[in-house]
């Protein structure tokens, strides 16, 4: 509700109004005439005449030069809002395949080079980092982390709503950021590190997006994946897993072709979505990958409650304009079409 910087100047409108009473009825002035024979069939007067529109406006015009003037203000307030928006970890494969590129099976060799100096086609890191800076856009209600894997798991972003600097993270992951000299892709522990992350830093829903290329070929002495989907299960964390990279022989970062697929086993990511009551995705090539994460993003919708400031800010300005603009409407009547009448 508004407020007032000066409420005692309201008290001005009173005296204004009985001003405005006494004139509206007050009897309107009159001439001596000697016979009125001739007005025996004029109308009888009626109680509105056109004056009385100038009263009205103009009355309008000085109540809002008076709340103006009592500065009326929207006081700061902590208002409960909702948003729709869910806490999201996102854990990526950050293996050596991931510089690995699928192009089209038909293309010849110098064609994907060139289209590779071009760009036009990316590995599937680029993607992968694509994607999520996509996805990151479109959840301005969700806190989400990033958590990066291969042989090792590492936090690189907690849980935030600064997705500027989640974004700037994803930026970062290019084959330089780490020296990869081992070889392995520790499923068992990005899922870990997702589910610290999301403990440590949440208390609402929870959601993990597993984003892989490959099988969990570390051997974990803590736990296997499936034991780690458990613990996120009992963390009320909910995983979707993500299989990245076509089922044709890719070419690696030097643009060598593998001879070999993709077709790692995917009942591993099944499982894992299944135990945590999520989903399991395959992402073949980009446009897979962006219907993926659309999908999810139909998926992760939930109501967050919570307090926001609402800042002070002054209203007198807009209730001056109105003031101004009936009194303005006022002096054109009375100098146009009431000109004569009043």
């Amino acid at each position: 509700m508004p407020e007032f910087a000066y409420p005692f100047v309201l008290w001005l409108i009173l005296p204004s109004l009985l001003g405005v009473a006494w004139r509206w009825f007050s009897t309107p002035a009159s001439i001596a005439v000697s016979s009125t024979k001739h007005y025996t069939n004029a109308p009888a007067p009626k109680n509105f005449a056109p004056w009385h529109i100038l009263l009205f406006l103009e009355t309008l015009a000085t109540i809002a030069f008076i709340v103006a003037l009592a500065r009326p203000q929207q006081g700061v307030e902590l208002m409960p809002q909702t948003q729709e928006g869910t806490d999201i970890m996102l854990v990526l494969d950050y293996s050596n395949s991931m510089d690995a590129y699928d192009p089209d099976p038909s293309l010849s060799e110098s064609t994907v080079r060139r289209l590779v100096a071009e760009r036009a086609i990316k590995d599937r890191l680029d993607v992968a980092r694509e994607q999520i800076q996509r996805f990151v856009k479109r959840r301005s209600a969700d806190r989400i982390g990033l958590v990066i894997f291969g042989v090792d798991a590492y936090l690189s972003c907690p849980p935030t709503l600064d997705h500027d600097h989640l974004i700037a993270k994803v930026d970062q992951l290019t084959g330089s950021l780490l020296y990869r000299h081992e070889r392995g892709t520790n499923i068992a522990g990005g899922i870990g590190a997702g589910v610290n992350a999301l403990v440590n830093h949440s208390e609402s829903r929870r959601t993990m997006i597993l984003i892989t290329d490959g099988d969990h070929t570390v051997d974990d002495e803590v736990f296997t994946p499936e034991e780690a989907a458990e613990v996120a299960r009992d963390k009320e964390i909910t995983i979707h897993t993500v299989g990245i990279g076509s089922d044709n022989p890719f070419l690696d970062t030097y643009l060598r072709s593998s001879g070999a697929s993709i077709q790692f086993d995917t009942r591993n990511l099944e499982k894992i979505a299944a135990i945590t009551n999520g989903r399991f995705f395959r992402a073949k090539d980009n446009q897979g990958f962006e219907d993926v994460m659309d999908t999810i993003d139909s998926l992760e919708t939930t109501s967050r409650v919570h307090e926001a400031l609402v800042f002070q800010r002054d209203l007198y300005p807009f209730v001056l304009i109105c003031g101004a603009i009936t009194l303005a409407t006022a002096f054109l009547l009375r100098h146009t079409l009431l000109r004569e009448i009043c």
